[in-house]
């Protein structure tokens, strides 16, 4: 289960650090297997920040592929370093 909020808050002592006091998404990623692992001990959450620096480093013009249906593809593959041919 994915959550997103907006909120003007942050984890630093000093103000305004980040631009803190302006609104801004906060999120999280929750694993749910059962129905008690949303409330409680049970909790499994998943550090999203690998997920989003992948996204950031993979990000890619798109085009459109296809006027009639609108499809957009990307421009350049996604290569993956760690993966030798």
């Amino acid at each position: 289960m994915l959550y997103g909020y907006l909120g003007m808050t942050g984890y630093s002592t000093k103000e305004n650090v980040n631009n803190i006091n302006v609104p801004h998404l906060h999120f999280g990623m929750q694993l749910i297997f059962d129905e008690c692992q949303k409330e409680g001990t049970n909790q499994i959450w998943i550090d999203v920040y690998q997920i989003i620096e992948f996204l950031r480093k993979h990000k890619s013009e798109v085009i459109k592929e296809n006027s009639t249906s609108k499809d957009y593809i990307r421009k350049y593959d996604i290569l993956d370093p760690s993966i030798i041919d």
